[in-house]
């Protein structure tokens, strides 16, 4: 059975919203030997480091930035929610209202966690809320980004214990170390924490089960139900007057914790308002069918009037699930009809942009013919409009398409987008062409010295692993990076997904990642970008210490 830390290292390390090559599954392999050592160093001052940033898309245009943290800090904070991996759900189990506390994956999944869509909110808030005449729907402010590191010692043992001994060393206030190893990853920054590694999920989710807890307590007699599913509220009440009161409460309690209320997003509606948008059960009614002629290019051009008229791009990417689910790509005669249409859209819909990649891989692994030509074209043109942005999701894509597909794109553009200072782009670049999939070589200057703790980290480890640069490690994690590139880690592994999806009953679009429920489905309409599935979780009597005891 593979270990809570293992599978944090191995399967969440790396966002979800970057392209499948990248790959930490061989990386506590690469630390064997080590490990210990990390470990004995991980209260040690000097050892902070900046994690990787990498800049993605939302549905609704804007941007966000999600983070790959160094593997070294990473360690430890892995190894410490296995051993208090009992004290953190027990914690998720005292939420009313969470439908997002993760689950540990089964091997066989995509991510180290779990936790439901969005698509099961309607059916579980329609029983939370019962008779409720009107909901309360708000959200907490940038909530990632906000979350005071000290919080995490607060919630775990309580704000006075907490505070009074703020030693990382402490033998009774535990939860200080956790709070240590957040600001290692970043830098010694206590606020916010990294978006994307699934171990910061988990610890958001305990934090926000304790605000759940206060709420319920302080507001009892006023909710009728409520469902929380990560940051965003959907709480029952009885009138406006009450929702008044809530909202008081809710304000009051996310103060305690440096936390803000999304006021844009925050309003009192019907309880009748359908959670399923209705663009959505369209979207789903149209017949879409691969044998009908004109299904699959039907189901594209009614997701794109639905996308414009809502402003957001969550109708093209259910639609994009839909033509996976169909199978589009299996059939010469189905993707010839839609491969022009995916070509147009890739132009106009950048969040979109990951799932197009994915179909059209799916049909190139499966030794399907593709339109290299088209594609060659596309990718040009879209890395050189998205290299002046800096716009890393499109570009990393499009390279990965590139790598995949071996499209030919020309020198320039490897040239330019070697010259954007970001890790991800350089590392897949390198990669690319190590392994014969682009054939001019990237023109990345290299320090004399590597370093271990800056976010370059993980383009100087994959050049040092692929030899494609020599020199050596420096900084105060150089031992722990020439130890791990000695044994050549693989971070960046494109044959292993055109693998995987080659296979007859793979699927595109992984259903337990991109955002994807882990049951076949293509009900998650809303396209968050924080997914996970709740279960509940039993516990043996023990000695874990409780969460606000």
């Amino acid at each position: 059975m593979v270990s809570t830390r293992d599978l944090l290292m191995e399967k969440g390390l790396f966002p979800e919203t970057l392209p499948p090559c990248f790959d930490s599954s061989g990386i506590i392999k690469a630390f064997h030997g080590i490990i210990s050592e990390i470990n004995d160093r991980s209260l040690h001052k000097g050892r902070f480091t900046r994690y990787a940033r990498y800049v993605g898309t939302k549905h609704d245009g804007n941007r966000r930035f999600y983070a790959t943290p160094n593997p070294v800090s990473y360690l430890p904070i892995a190894q410490f929610l296995q051993s208090h991996e009992r004290t953190l759900f027990r914690q998720y189990n005292k939420s009313a209202f969470s439908i997002s506390a993760p689950q540990i994956s089964e091997p066989s999944a995509d991510r180290a966690i779990s936790i439901s869509s969005l698509s099961e909110l309607s059916g579980r808030l329609s029983g939370k809320i019962r008779y409720a005449p009107y909901l309360l729907k708000t959200d907490i402010a940038q909530f990632f980004p906000s979350i005071y590191t000290h919080v995490i010692p607060w919630v775990a043992h309580g704000i006075s214990s907490a505070k009074i001994d703020q030693n990382r060393h402490s033998k009774s206030v535990t939860f200080n170390k956790l709070d240590w190893y957040c600001q290692q990853c970043q830098n010694s920054q206590t606020r916010g924490i990294p978006i994307g590694p699934d171990a910061f999920r988990m610890i958001a989710e305990s934090i926000a089960c304790e605000i759940d807890k206060q709420l319920a307590q302080r507001a009892e007699k006023y909710i009728i139900g409520a469902v929380r599913h990560v940051d965003d509220y959907y709480i029952g009440i009885k009138s406006e007057f009450d929702a008044a009161i809530v909202l008081s409460t809710l304000r009051d309690v996310l103060q305690n914790f440096e936390l803000q209320i999304n006021d844009a997003k925050t309003r009192i509606v019907s309880g009748l308002e359908p959670i399923d948008d209705i663009w959505a059960q369209r979207l789903r009614a149209l017949d879409a069918s691969p044998f009908s002629l004109d299904g699959p290019g039907r189901l594209l051009d009614e997701a794109y009037a639905q996308s414009r008229a809502i402003n957001s791009e969550s109708p093209m990417k259910l639609a994009l699930r839909r033509l996976d689910q169909l199978r589009c790509y299996e059939s010469s005669s189905h993707w010839t009809r839609i491969q022009n249409q995916l070509q147009r859209i890739a132009f106009h819909f950048p969040h979109s942009l990951d799932y197009i990649c994915l179909l059209a891989v799916k049909r190139f692994a499966i030794s399907g013919e593709i339109d290299i030509d088209g594609w060659s074209e596309v990718a040009s043109a879209l890395i050189s409009r998205h290299a002046d942005f800096g716009h890393h999701h499109e570009i990393c894509w499009m390279l990965w398409l590139v790598s995949c597909c071996r499209l030919n794109v020309p020198r320039a553009i490897i040239d330019r987008v070697s010259n954007i200072r970001d890790t991800h782009t350089s590392a897949l670049l390198i990669a690319a062409y190590v392994s014969g999939r682009i054939s001019h070589k990237p023109a990345i200057a290299f320090p004399k010295k590597l370093s271990s703790t800056d976010e370059n980290w993980l383009h100087n480890t994959v050049a040092r692993s692929d030899e494609f640069v020599k020199s050596s490690f420096g900084g105060p994690l150089s031992g722990e990076f020439e130890h791990i590139s000695s044994r050549h880690v693989r971070l960046i592994d494109f044959e292993k997904h055109l693998s995987a999806v080659a296979l007859e009953n793979a699927n595109a679009i992984s259903r337990s990642k991109y955002g994807y429920d882990l049951e076949d489905s293509d009900e998650d309409y809303t396209d968050k970008d924080d997914e996970y599935d709740r279960q509940p979780y039993d516990f043996d009597s023990g000695d874990e210490e409780d969460f606000w005891s």
